[in-house]
């Protein structure tokens, strides 16, 4: 059964992967964060999931769905919000040249089901 810890350690173990937290994206409150640099801040991904899935654009007409995941491409890496629950959100930040973004994807769902499932 896996706790935060453990899908904090289990997303690091993917290759190229930076930094990982699991937040709770309506209030911006960190849970739990895996990261080199004690100061990591998950307030941006927060926003960033606020804006999306209050965004109509990502919706079809008549047809609302939910946000699973959003990736940003950045200079320094990319970042990846999987949403796991109403509430909760599993980010990393992965290195672009030694990350390989599909496989990141793959590992955050399969750890995000795990994870879930477990809570």
């Amino acid at each position: 059964m896996p706790d935060i810890e453990e899908c904090l350690r289990q997303v690091m173990t993917v290759q190229g992967a930076l930094g990982a937290s699991v937040f709770d994206y309506p209030s911006g409150s960190s849970i739990g964060v895996a990261s080199p640099d004690p100061d990591d801040d998950v307030g941006l991904a927060a926003n960033l999931v606020h804006v999306a899935v209050q965004a109509a654009a990502f919706t079809a007409v008549n047809r609302p769905e939910r946000v699973e995941e959003i990736v940003v491409t950045a200079g320094n890496g990319y970042h990846v919000v999987h949403l796991l629950t109403a509430r909760l959100a599993l980010y990393v930040w992965l290195d672009r040249v030694l990350g390989n973004l599909a496989l990141t994807q793959r590992a955050m769902r399969s750890i995000g089901l795990q994870f879930v499932a477990a809570n």
